[in-house]
């Protein structure tokens, strides 16, 4: 069955090479209308998540806001494949990073550092484009898919431009032993954490909400700079990201503080523009209690 998977999944990801992006939207806001309105792909996920971070929201405004994540969520998923075959020059064109020169001075000094981006926007892009726009090597702290071949050509697919895949399996083995080379390290961390007893906890949107602890501990412990990244949509296909420190040595900073720093950050921009943000994802699994 992988084998079928993988050839059906291959077959996708040629068709999408030659899709003209106004073809793509098109095709998208079909799978947006079905995902949102037909099937109510995580409905009610969705609806709790927006209920509870919005208390204040009308009820039309939350469906409206439903409404546009839908709309986003097909989009990023149809651009995720997209970008598995598109050019250097059109994956420039579309996404462009305003500030990369934040890290050269991090760079010069032979200093490794953390990025701690959302999954907001489209994160997909900024992971496969990161490399061509910094000095460090980009090592990418990420979960591989549970079909083994089809894991290998999405990995193949996403490291073409010079990213370098971590395991997140394999995080303390990475950590404990240091790159000869510059490099930075791109920690995803407003999942829900897998772990409860090892979660840490902070106020975001108004509740209590589980965090992962990996970028605040390590980034603690071996004193690396670290990087809030955000992306920005600036029209459709469209992104800008830009990047600011959230802690240049926080060895100084007790343990949560980065934790803080990077959701209170991601709370600012989500609320500018909420539909942007994985609304899908049961984020609150965990009580505190």
């Amino acid at each position: 069955m992988q084998i079928v998977g993988l050839i059906a999944f291959r077959v996708l990801v040629f068709v999408f090479r030659f899709m003209p992006f106004a073809l793509l939207y098109l095709l998208s806001d079909g799978i947006a209308w079905v995902l949102g309105e037909l099937i109510g792909y995580r409905k009610k996920v969705v609806e709790e998540n927006l209920v509870k971070s919005f208390p204040n929201m009308s009820q039309p405004e939350r469906k409206r806001l439903a409404k546009r994540f839908y709309k986003h969520l097909a989009d990023i998923l149809l651009e995720g494949i997209k970008g598995m075959s598109m050019s250097q020059k059109e994956l420039e064109k579309r996404f462009r990073f305003t500030n990369p020169e934040i890290l050269d001075e991090d760079y010069a000094k032979g200093q490794h550092v953390f990025i701690m981006p959302a999954h907001y926007g489209n994160w997909e892009w900024a992971v496969l484009s990161f490399s061509l726009h910094v000095k460090h090597d980009v090592i990418g702290v990420y979960k591989p898919l549970r079909a083994p071949m089809i894991e290998d050509f999405v990995a193949k697919c996403r490291s073409r431009f010079g990213l370098i895949l971590n395991p997140i399996s394999k995080t303390r083995e990475a950590m404990n032993n240091p790159p000869e080379r510059t490099s930075l390290y791109i920690m995803m961390s407003d999942q829900h954490p897998s772990s409860r007893k090892r979660a840490q906890w902070v106020r975001f949107l108004g509740r209590d909400t589980a965090c992962l602890h990996g970028a605040d501990y390590y980034s603690r412990k071996l004193n690396y700079p670290v990087y809030f990244m955000h992306i920005n949509r600036v029209k459709r296909g469209y992104y800008d990201v830009e990047m600011r420190p959230l802690h240049l040595e926080p060895q100084l900073t007790q343990e949560t503080e980065i934790t803080q720093l990077y959701m209170a950050a991601l709370e600012e921009k989500l609320l500018e523009k909420p539909e942007d943000w994985l609304w899908s994802h049961r984020r609150w699994k965990y009580g505190k209690e």
